[in-house]
């Protein structure tokens, strides 16, 4: 058993927290009291104590024995530390503070907090140097605020710390604990530093008060639908689950009329939602209106039928990237309540070099701030195919931006303010073009003009410049006849970007430099960028040499795939006469029916596809099951197709629409800056979906041991389930494109 020199008690009898630490009121209910060494026995009796309050710890591996599992670092504003155990003693050897608290942060998740409970929070720790630190056990997320906390001075003797407070909050299945290791008002003493922890604690000592609940669940809906509506033509199902009250069901209009009678289809039993399930089919309901299905005495959400049941959602979806550009004031009655000013327009730093450039515009990636060169080319090249599928439903040019009434469909001058800002981030010497620009860590909760960190191009990478180059070449078709200096500015671009792939192929995909820690977007495969590259510009310019390089990837295999991993697909839609392009499309096309037979809700994703982002896979497949059906003429692709996003919209385990503002129930927590920011949700975001992974810490807790698609969390803490992207909703746009044709 570890000694300990000094044993100092803080009591805290409570701890009223409002919003946030800076708000908080403490009240002690006696000062701290120190007790020498001499007082701490050794016998056996305080041996079992010990062993029966280690047994109640919360934190599994609060004592290091297990090396520093769950424990991470977290650093920001030029603070830069690392973590290491020996001997079962946790170090954090700080090499430099940083500019806040929290710029260095040593952090544990992965335990629970429950309204009502009352619980005792204890440490040991020293530090090489006499310093303060923070410990905070906080909502990890959001504005981070804490439960409890309090400010400690440690010294070069280990010492142990303790106090107990009451959750006062409702109930957090995953809040973060945390040591703030950086700057404070009365030290800034920055020289390299070790402050050690041991013997970290949690323990809940009364939870006689308790309040249940915190965790997420599903709404009890057992009947699901698509809440949106179904085009009329189309085949209109709801899931039925559990059901032991017959075999019929009914379709009610309005007014509470039935207008369809039908049978229930077969069960089928699902590992995959842990359901058992049958399915109603109404398809013959077409008659334009509002509806609900019935089974006994339980009915549906309602949903419309009707040709123009999506025109408004394709629209909010693409004016989503409205809502994400950078560098532009956007103002309330463009956006609402995420309206700011122009942000991040500040000259970006080449990594490595104290060189300048402007990389200004785009959008912002996803519920962060940066801009990334790989998911941007892919979103606007979803964007131009909209266009170029579907010119009747984008010829839009009023969508409510500021290039409406110009003359040039609004989906197109969208798309243009993303590809200005790709064109800045080539590099005019080499062609190469940078993979990201960012600030070096995530920023807070806050909006998009308040975030003043240094910005940095991250290095060139084979995967951006491929990507780059197909989709100049796309631009440059697309807009020539919007704008023939543009379009002629696009290929050229693009033409020097390939050449600098084709000299780089095959060099190592992209990785973090080690104190970057924004998204990576990795792939260590780039052939399909290349393959990508070589069929756009064979396209723009008829040059031979482009036709070699795409025919001798085929005759290896043919690259398929949409998405920023696998660009594919995108090369491959230009060669889909040729008889291997074809074999690919059926063959994953014909995954995607097996994989519906089993999920329960028609879902074409299978087992290992409820992944990070799963809903971006739900679209991308449904587009390879339209083309499918476009080769071959067989409808049981399209069909399928149709229902993965009846699958989105709301007719899943879960009973959630998983864009925001449609539909009855749906996500309304999300993982994006600007709507926690300002406590709303922007309309029309596509959320990440199910994640069997439990890549974060919030599912990591509440969704531990659930079937793969309910691994969902409608919580802003939940980035690996509930985030929105500009590349998640582009697939959608364009799914939807497809299927109102």
């Amino acid at each position: 058993m570890k000694k300990n020199i000094l044993k100092i008690m803080l009591a805290i009898g409570a701890i009223a927290l409002v919003t946030g630490c800076e708000n908080a009121q403490e009240v002690r209910e006696e000062p701290p009291t120190a007790i020498s060494a001499d007082e701490v026995s050794d016998d056996a009796d305080t041996d079992d104590a010990a062993t029966e309050v280690a047994a109640e710890n919360m934190l599994a591996n609060g004592d290091f024995t297990n090396d520093s599992e769950g424990w991470g670092v977290y650093t920001e504003s030029d603070g830069e530390g690392s973590f290491l155990v020996d001997n079962e003693i946790g170090s954090y050897y700080l090499k430099s503070l940083g500019t806040v608290q929290h710029a260095n942060q040593l952090y544990y998740d992965g335990f629970n907090l429950q309204q009502g409970g009352v619980y005792e929070f204890s440490f040991d720790a020293s530090a090489t140097i006499e310093r303060p630190v923070e410990v905070r056990l906080q909502i990890n997320g959001g504005d981070y605020h804490a439960y409890a906390g309090e400010i400690i001075n440690l010294t070069s003797d280990m010492a142990t710390y303790s106090f107990t407070f009451t959750m006062e909050e409702a109930s957090d299945p995953a809040p973060r604990l945390c040591f703030n290791l950086g700057l404070f008002d009365d030290f800034s003493q920055n020289e390299a530093q070790v402050i050690s922890f041991d013997n970290v604690s949690l323990c809940l000592i009364d939870g006689n008060n308790v309040v249940a609940g915190g965790l997420p669940g599903d709404s009890g809906m057992n009947i699901n639908v698509n809440q949106v509506g179904y085009l009329t033509g189309a085949t209109k199902t709801a899931m039925v689950r559990e059901h032991s009250v017959g075999d019929e069901f009914t379709v009610v209009d309005g007014s509470g009329a039935v207008v369809y009678t039908g049978k229930l289809a077969d069960e089928i039993t699902s590992d995959i939602v842990g359901e058992t399930v049958c399915k109603a089919d109404f398809s013959e309901v077409k008659t334009a209106g509002t509806y609900k299905v019935v089974v006994g005495d339980e009915e549906s959400y309602e949903f419309k039928v009707g040709d123009d049941v999506y025109d408004e959602l394709a629209v909010d979806v693409v004016r989503f990237m409205f809502t994400q550009r950078c560098g532009m004031e956007l103002t309330s009655d463009q956006v609402g309540a995420v309206a700011h000013g122009a942000c991040h327009t500040e000259m970006a730093t080449i990594y490595g070099t104290s060189d300048k450039k402007d990389v200004s515009g785009g959008w912002h990636d996803a519920g962060d701030f940066g801009k990334y060169v790989v998911p941007g080319a892919q979103t606007a090249m979803d964007l131009m195919l909209c266009y170029e599928n579907n010119t009747k439903l984008w010829s839009n040019d009023a969508m409510g931006i500021p290039e409406s009434g110009n003359g040039v469909p609004d989906i197109l001058d969208e798309t243009r303010y993303e590809l200005e800002f790709l064109l800045k981030m080539q590099d005019e010497a080499t062609g190469g073009v940078y993979h990201k620009v960012t600030t070096k860590a995530f920023p807070g909760f806050i909006m998009p003009d308040e975030d003043k960190d240094e910005l940095v191009l991250s290095p060139i990478s084979t995967t951006a410049t491929g990507d780059f180059a197909g989709v100049m070449a796309k631009a440059s078709m697309v807009y020539a006849s919007y704008d023939k200096a543009f379009a002629d500015q696009c290929l050229a671009a693009a033409v020097k970007a390939y050449d600098y792939m084709d000299a780089n192929h095959g060099k190592g995909g992209f990785h973090n430099p080690s104190d970057i820690s924004t998204g990576e977007y990795p792939d260590e495969e780039d052939t399909d960028e290349l393959y990508f590259a070589a069929a756009m510009l064979y396209a723009a310019t008829g040059d031979a040499k482009y036709k070699t390089q795409v025919d001798s990837i085929i005759a290896s295999s043919v690259p398929m795939g949409y998405g920023w991993v696998e660009m594919g697909a995108y090369g491959s839609m230009l060669l889909e006469d040729n008889d291997d392009v074809k074999k690919a499309i059926i063959a994953e096309a014909d995954k995607f029916v097996e994989n519906a037979k089993v999920d329960g809700y028609d879902c074409s994703l299978g087992l290992d596809g409820y992944c990070w982002g799963s809903n971006l896979g739900v679209c991308n497949n449904a587009r390879i099951l339209i083309w499918a059906s476009e080769l071959t003429g067989d409808s049981k692709y399209s069909d399928l197709a149709m229902r993965q996003l009846d699958y989105l919209l709301g007719e899943n385990s879960l009973s959630m629409c998983y864009v925001t503002g449609y539909g009855t129930l749906c996500p309304d927590d999300t993982h994006h800056r600007t709507s926690s920011a300002t406590g709303s949700t922007v309309k029309g975001m596509l959320v990440g979906g199910p994640n069997k992974g439990l890549e974060d810490p919030y599912i990591a807790n509440v969704c531990q041991g659930l079937p793969p698609a309910k691994c969902y969390a409608d919580n802003q803490q939940s980035y690996a389930s509930n985030e929105v992207t500009i590349y998640w909703n582009s697939p959608l746009a364009v799914l939807l494109t497809e299927l109102m044709q």
